[in-house]
This record gives structure tokens, C-alpha cells and sequence, in this order.
């Protein structure tokens, strides 16, 4: 709440006003608790001891304390720019982006769902602090981690020396990478420890997996992890 008999609400009046408190603006149904006064519009009536007056509105707005929200990490396999997805929860909150570490260029830092290019490869740290220009400002952070690989979504293996096996595009790194295919279900079909780029869609005994969509997940020795779906079609 709000006190709105301060002098401050008045600085600038007449001098020697009495003042009183109203709800509606022609100053007929009084307010009686204007020293804690909620979210709302109020009305003062200022009068000269000549009993002349003026009535002028207070808006009165709590805000709530801020809590920052700079959206969910994210993992890009070989992807060097991306949309951030912060969240503003009032229309009087603000925010503003700022680099902590890595590399990045904000093209709107003010906004919440700004658009990031340039980054490094690794983890890219980003800071959203938030502020209502009243109660104290929030930060949370954000990471955009950047993985060396590059996963295809469909192979056709029938072995006509086009696009027959799984190849992941590496970039730099020479990091081992551990494969796990899943099938619909969510039964492990293949695993390799140490992927080489051999896999054309076959199970554990070397048998042909059927046309479907399959899953993966793939992770690297610097803690990367990346998840998501292959199609084999033959």
C-alpha cells in the first residue's frame, strides 16, 4: 500500500491547501484510508480557506518485487546463433541482456526474446536482469552451450554410396562421442562408445532396423549432451 497524504504526492500545490480524500471525481463518496491506499485511482480535493478547490486524480500502482527469468538453457549441435527466451511478467517490469561469458551479439538486448549471433563454441553465459525502477533489480542467468556436431535427421541406407550411414559433422573437436539409438518404444537398438560414423541402421546383432524413427542421444567428454530423432528410410 501506498500513503497518499505524503507531501510529496502534493509538492507543487497551492500553499495552506486542506486537502481531502475522495473515491470518485466529484468528491462525493469519501476515502477514508488514504495512509494505506492499494493499486487504484484515488482523488484530492485541495481547498483555499476561502473555500474555493481544485480536484486532481492519484493513481496509486504496487508493484511486486521482481523475479528474473531468463528462460531455459540450450544445447545447438554446430549452431552459433539462436533466440533467447526470457520472461517479463509485468507490463512495468523491464529487462536488459548482457554478455557474461563466451562470445554473443545481442541485436536487442532490451528485449526479452532477442535474437544472438556469433557464439563461441562451449558454453556461452548470458546474464537478464530485471527492474521496475522501484524495488530492488533481479538477475538470472542463462547458458547456450555450443556442441562441435552437426546430426543429421534422415539416412537411407540401401547402400548406393549416398547418405547410407550416420555422419556427425564434428567441427574441431576430437572429443570420443558415445551414441545410443532408441527405438519408439524407448528400447536401446545401438550403442557405441566411441562413434566413428559406421552406423547404417542396423540393431546389436547387425540386423536391419525397419523404416521408422528412431532417437539418440549423443555425449561428448566436455559434459555436451545432445538429444534427438533419425529417420531410416530405405
Amino acid at each position: 500500500t501506498v500513503d497518499i497524504t505524503v507531501s510529496a504526492v502534493t509538492k507543487g500545490s497551492t500553499l495552506n491547501l486542506i486537502y481531502t480524500y475522495w473515491t470518485d471525481l466529484a468528491a462525493t463518496k469519501p476515502y477514508n484510508t488514504p495512509g494505506a491506499s492499494p493499486t487504484g485511482t484515488y482523488f484530492i480535493k485541495g481547498t483555499t480557506s476561502d473555500g474555493f478547490f481544485t480536484i486532481k486524480p492519484v493513481v496509486v500502482s504496487v508493484y511486486r518485487v521482481p523475479v528474473a527469468n531468463a528462460g531455459p538453457d540450450q544445447n545447438l549441435p554446430n549452431v552459433f546463433s539462436t533466440k533467447l527466451n526470457a520472461v517479463l511478467a509485468f507490463d512495468y517490469e523491464s529487462g536488459i541482456w548482457s554478455l557474461i561469458s563466451g562470445t554473443g551479439n545481442l541485436s536487442e538486448p532490451t528485449n526479452s526474446k532477442t535474437d544472438v549471433t556469433g557464439l563461441s563454441s562451449g558454453r556461452n553465459k548470458f546474464r537478464w536482469k530485471v527492474t521496475n525502477n522501484v524495488c530492488q533489480a533481479s538477475t538470472d542467468s542463462v547458458f547456450i552451450n555450443v556442441g562441435e556436431i552437426a546430426v543429421p535427421t534422415l539416412i537411407t541406407p540401401n547402400m548406393d554410396g549416398k547418405n547410407d550411414y550416420l555422419i556427425l559433422k564434428k567441427g574441431n573437436t576430437s572429443d570420443k562421442i558415445d551414441l545410443v539409438i532408441f527405438d519408439r518404444r524407448g528400447a536401446e537398438v545401438y550403442k557405441n562408445s566411441d562413434y566413428n560414423n559406421t552406423w547404417n541402421g542396423i540393431d546389436f546383432n547387425e540386423k536391419q532396423l525397419p523404416d521408422d524413427t528412431y532417437f539418440y542421444v549423443l555425449k561428448t567428454q566436455n559434459g555436451i549432451s545432445i538429444t534427438g530423432y533419425i529417420v531410416i528410410r530405405r
